[in-house]
Protein backbone atom coordinates (compact mmCIF):
# COMPACT_ATOMS: atom_id res chain seq x y z
CA UNK A 1 0.00 0.00 0.00
CA UNK A 2 2.68 2.39 0.70
CA UNK A 3 4.41 1.58 -2.54
CA UNK A 4 1.38 1.98 -4.56
CA UNK A 5 0.51 5.66 -2.65
CA UNK A 6 4.20 7.02 -3.71
CA UNK A 7 3.46 5.68 -7.49
CA UNK A 8 1.14 7.87 -7.90
CA UNK A 9 2.26 10.98 -5.63
CA UNK A 10 5.53 11.23 -7.64
CA UNK A 11 3.49 10.92 -11.22
CA UNK A 12 1.18 13.62 -10.04
CA UNK A 13 4.40 16.18 -8.63
CA UNK A 14 5.62 15.89 -11.95
CA UNK A 15 2.46 16.83 -13.52
CA UNK A 16 1.97 19.70 -11.32
CA UNK A 17 5.86 21.11 -11.75
CA UNK A 18 5.31 20.65 -15.53
CA UNK A 19 2.14 23.57 -15.09
CA UNK A 20 4.37 25.95 -13.25
CA UNK A 21 7.21 25.54 -15.65
CA UNK A 22 7.98 28.69 -17.81
CA UNK A 23 7.13 28.08 -20.99
CA UNK A 24 10.26 29.47 -23.73
CA UNK A 25 8.24 30.66 -26.82
CA UNK A 26 9.19 28.72 -30.41
CA UNK A 27 9.95 32.25 -31.82
CA UNK A 28 11.95 33.89 -29.80
CA UNK A 29 15.01 35.75 -31.47
CA UNK A 30 13.48 38.98 -33.66
CA UNK A 31 17.14 39.89 -34.79
CA UNK A 32 18.52 42.80 -33.99
CA UNK A 33 18.89 46.41 -35.53
CA UNK A 34 22.07 48.49 -36.69
CA UNK A 35 20.61 51.77 -37.11
CA UNK A 36 18.03 53.86 -35.71
CA UNK A 37 14.24 53.14 -35.75
CA UNK A 38 10.83 54.79 -35.52
CA UNK A 39 8.04 53.92 -32.70
CA UNK A 40 5.16 52.61 -33.17
CA UNK A 41 3.43 48.95 -35.23
CA UNK A 42 4.04 48.21 -38.62
CA UNK A 43 0.89 50.70 -40.23
CA UNK A 44 1.89 53.48 -38.22
CA UNK A 45 6.19 53.56 -39.61
CA UNK A 46 4.79 52.76 -42.60
CA UNK A 47 2.37 55.71 -42.62
CA UNK A 48 4.98 58.22 -40.98
CA UNK A 49 7.32 57.09 -44.08
CA UNK A 50 4.93 57.99 -46.58
CA UNK A 51 3.86 61.14 -45.11
CA UNK A 52 7.56 62.16 -44.46
CA UNK A 53 8.34 61.15 -48.39
CA UNK A 54 5.32 64.01 -49.74
CA UNK A 55 6.74 66.74 -47.50
CA UNK A 56 9.98 66.15 -48.46
CA UNK A 57 10.57 65.32 -51.84
CA UNK A 58 14.51 65.86 -51.93
CA UNK A 59 15.41 62.34 -52.42
CA UNK A 60 17.76 61.91 -49.75
CA UNK A 61 17.90 58.51 -49.04
CA UNK A 62 20.35 58.95 -45.74
CA UNK A 63 17.22 60.91 -44.26
CA UNK A 64 15.06 57.58 -44.97
CA UNK A 65 17.32 55.67 -42.80
CA UNK A 66 15.05 55.36 -39.90
CA UNK A 67 12.49 53.97 -41.95
CA UNK A 68 14.28 51.22 -43.75
CA UNK A 69 15.50 48.23 -43.12
CA UNK A 70 19.19 46.99 -42.36
CA UNK A 71 19.29 45.15 -45.79
CA UNK A 72 17.42 47.77 -47.89
CA UNK A 73 19.37 50.65 -46.85
CA UNK A 74 22.61 49.24 -47.57
CA UNK A 75 21.19 48.20 -50.79
CA UNK A 76 20.03 51.60 -51.78
CA UNK A 77 22.74 52.95 -50.77
CA UNK A 78 25.06 50.77 -52.87
CA UNK A 79 22.53 51.20 -55.67
CA UNK A 80 23.10 55.21 -55.45
CA UNK A 81 27.07 54.27 -56.52
CA UNK A 82 26.13 52.54 -59.50
CA UNK A 83 25.26 54.54 -62.73
CA UNK A 84 22.44 52.33 -64.15
CA UNK A 85 20.33 52.87 -60.89
CA UNK A 86 20.71 56.74 -60.83
CA UNK A 87 17.15 57.01 -63.13
CA UNK A 88 15.10 54.96 -60.69
CA UNK A 89 16.35 56.43 -58.04
CA UNK A 90 15.86 60.05 -59.11
CA UNK A 91 12.60 58.99 -59.85
CA UNK A 92 10.12 58.20 -56.63
CA UNK A 93 11.68 54.08 -56.13
CA UNK A 94 8.86 54.21 -53.46
CA UNK A 95 5.97 53.78 -55.65
CA UNK A 96 4.88 52.08 -59.02
CA UNK A 97 4.41 55.71 -60.98
CA UNK A 98 6.60 58.56 -61.00
CA UNK A 99 4.67 61.17 -60.52
CA UNK A 100 4.87 61.47 -56.53
CA UNK A 101 1.88 61.54 -54.02
CA UNK A 102 0.43 64.51 -52.33
CA UNK A 103 -1.38 61.69 -50.06
CA UNK A 104 -0.98 57.98 -49.15
CA UNK A 105 -3.46 55.99 -46.86
CA UNK A 106 -1.94 52.90 -45.10
CA UNK A 107 -4.10 49.57 -44.27
CA UNK A 108 -3.99 49.16 -41.14
CA UNK A 109 -2.26 46.42 -39.72
CA UNK A 110 -5.09 45.17 -36.81
CA UNK A 111 -6.31 42.64 -39.05
CA UNK A 112 -3.17 40.79 -39.06
CA UNK A 113 -4.24 37.61 -36.63
CA UNK A 114 -0.72 36.60 -35.56
CA UNK A 115 1.05 39.67 -33.73
CA UNK A 116 4.44 37.66 -33.46
CA UNK A 117 4.84 38.43 -37.03
CA UNK A 118 8.56 39.14 -38.24
CA UNK A 119 6.72 40.83 -41.57
CA UNK A 120 4.05 42.25 -42.96
CA UNK A 121 2.83 43.00 -46.49
CA UNK A 122 0.45 46.39 -46.20
CA UNK A 123 -1.37 48.05 -48.76
CA UNK A 124 -1.03 51.88 -49.66
CA UNK A 125 -3.51 54.08 -51.20
CA UNK A 126 -1.17 56.62 -53.03
CA UNK A 127 -3.04 59.64 -54.51
CA UNK A 128 -1.65 62.41 -57.03
CA UNK A 129 -4.54 64.79 -58.19
CA UNK A 130 -7.28 62.88 -59.12
CA UNK A 131 -5.17 59.63 -59.66
CA UNK A 132 -4.94 57.03 -57.54
CA UNK A 133 -3.05 53.75 -57.60
CA UNK A 134 -2.16 51.08 -54.62
CA UNK A 135 0.85 49.52 -54.02
CA UNK A 136 1.95 47.02 -51.35
CA UNK A 137 4.89 47.53 -48.54
CA UNK A 138 6.56 45.10 -46.77
CA UNK A 139 7.09 46.07 -43.08
CA UNK A 140 9.89 43.28 -41.25
CA UNK A 141 10.70 43.77 -37.43
CA UNK A 142 14.54 44.28 -36.74
CA UNK A 143 14.83 43.64 -32.69
CA UNK A 144 12.06 45.89 -31.36
CA UNK A 145 11.62 47.96 -34.70
CA UNK A 146 8.85 47.85 -37.48
CA UNK A 147 10.89 49.00 -40.96
CA UNK A 148 9.90 49.12 -44.66
CA UNK A 149 11.96 46.22 -46.62
CA UNK A 150 10.65 46.09 -50.07
CA UNK A 151 7.70 47.55 -52.15
CA UNK A 152 5.81 45.69 -54.36
CA UNK A 153 4.62 47.90 -57.51
CA UNK A 154 0.83 47.03 -58.23
CA UNK A 155 -0.25 50.42 -59.37
CA UNK A 156 0.75 50.29 -63.60
CA UNK A 157 2.09 52.23 -65.59
CA UNK A 158 5.30 51.21 -63.74
CA UNK A 159 8.01 52.92 -64.13
CA UNK A 160 10.94 50.27 -62.19
CA UNK A 161 12.34 47.33 -64.44
CA UNK A 162 11.05 44.85 -62.52
CA UNK A 163 7.73 44.00 -60.05
CA UNK A 164 9.60 45.05 -56.86
CA UNK A 165 12.08 47.94 -55.35
CA UNK A 166 14.77 44.86 -54.33
CA UNK A 167 13.87 43.23 -57.67
CA UNK A 168 14.79 46.81 -59.74
CA UNK A 169 17.56 47.25 -57.75
CA UNK A 170 18.94 43.85 -58.01
CA UNK A 171 18.82 43.56 -61.52
CA UNK A 172 16.47 40.80 -61.96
Amino acid sequence: MRYSALALFVPCALLLSACTTTVTPAFKDIGTRSGPCIAGGPDAVAQQFYDYRISHRNGDITALRPYLSDNLAKLLNDAAREPQHNALLKSDPFSSRTTPADRAEVSSASTIPNTDARNIPLRVKLTQGSQSWQDEVLMIREGQCWAIDDVRYLGGNVHAPAGTLRQSIENR
